[in-house]
């Protein structure tokens, strides 16, 4: 079930359950921190992600404009959302500004690294910098995530998750 929170700048849900592009994220962790380029690779990459609910995510990166897009299409390739990120020297995710399918910018999020380079947290804001939600990613010892905790502006848990536990989410490495 999905809930709406109004803001001076439009509307925007709040989640009970965890949006699919925090779901893909996490599954993505592992294979971003592990990825090391060798050298200078300023060839577009393209990746498509088969998701168990019928959709698909197509993600293409181009390495020299330090830009990275990641649409998704439902199961009769309808797209449904599109983000698009910024990244930074070492070519990971570093800002990113999710679009509606009609090309509408809804919101603009953020993320945050540990020193193993793994993305800790990614904060959604409206396109005029409020904050909307949080997401804090937990890993277990082997590095893999073991729980989303999604928090309102507020601070205010909103639900936490077990991170999914399927082996077809490993994905490959993102450049």
């Amino acid at each position: 079930m999905v809930q709406s929170m109004n803001t001076n700048n439009g509307t925007f849900p709040v989640m009970r359950v965890l949006p699919l592009r925090v779901l893909l994220l996490a599954a993505l962790l592992p294979a971003l921190a592990a990825a090391q380029d060798d050298g200078p690779d300023n060839t577009i990459h393209a990746l498509t992600t088969l998701h168990e609910d019928g959709t698909k995510t197509v993600t293409i990166t181009d390495p020299e404009k330090h830009t990275s897009e990641a649409s998704t299409y439902d199961a009769r390739d309808k797209l449904l959302e599109k983000i698009v990120y910024a990244l930074d020297d070492q070519g990971q995710t570093a800002t990113g500004v999710v679009y509606t399918a009609a090309g509408r910018p809804v919101f603009k999020t953020a993320y945050k690294r540990d020193d193993l380079n793994r993305i800790t947290e990614e904060d959604d804001y409206t396109m005029d910098d409020q904050l909307i939600r949080r997401f804090v990613y937990e890993f277990r010892p082997d590095g893999k995530v073991a729980r989303i905790r999604a928090f309102d502006s507020q601070g205010n848990e909103l639900q936490a998750s077990d991170a999914r536990k399927d082996p077809q989410q490993s994905l490959p490495r993102v450049h």
